[in-house]
């Protein structure tokens, strides 16, 4: 207890005298050289479903499907775009390990909903499939 007094004592007295960090009344902070950049969301989105796996970059417009199970079914994303009402799947048919990128070439601010799916990439039946993920989507502008 008596080894926190002086700490305590220090932050009184650096927040009584100014030493907050923060500009005094009407001062401004001019931002420092190289500080400035873009705010982006998180990049990737990941989708999980049993048999397969599904990663979105924004960013790049890719969408990687992973098979994660010898179960004989192949791995699919299903991307439905709001914007233009399209349909489009991605398929994995190599086999249960493997991994299978799809690119895209979204104009910014598109709303997608992604699914993962398992399914036979020959006939183009699904099988089954993971809950949709709504996606606003962008890409970083400058």
């Amino acid at each position: 207890m008596t080894r926190s007094i002086p700490a305590l004592a220090l932050m009184v007295g650096g927040l009584l005298f100014g030493c907050g960090g923060m500009p005094e009344e009407g001062e401004t902070q001019e931002p420092q050289a190289g500080s400035e950049g873009t705010v982006t969301q998180s990049e990737v989105t990941t989708i999980v479903h049993p048999g397969a796996t599904v990663n979105y970059n924004s960013n790049i417009d890719t969408f990687t499907v992973r098979d994660t199970a010898a179960d004989g079914l192949d791995a699919v994303a299903t991307i439905y775009n709001h914007g233009t009402g399209s349909d489009t799947r991605c398929w994995n048919s190599y086999g249960p390990g493997t991994v299978e990128q799809c690119f895209r070439n979204y104009p910014n601010g598109p709303r997608l909903t992604i699914r993962a799916c398992t399914g036979n990439s020959r006939t183009g039946a699904l099988n089954s499939c993971s809950s949709p993920v709504v996606i606003n989507s962008f890409a970083p502008t400058k």
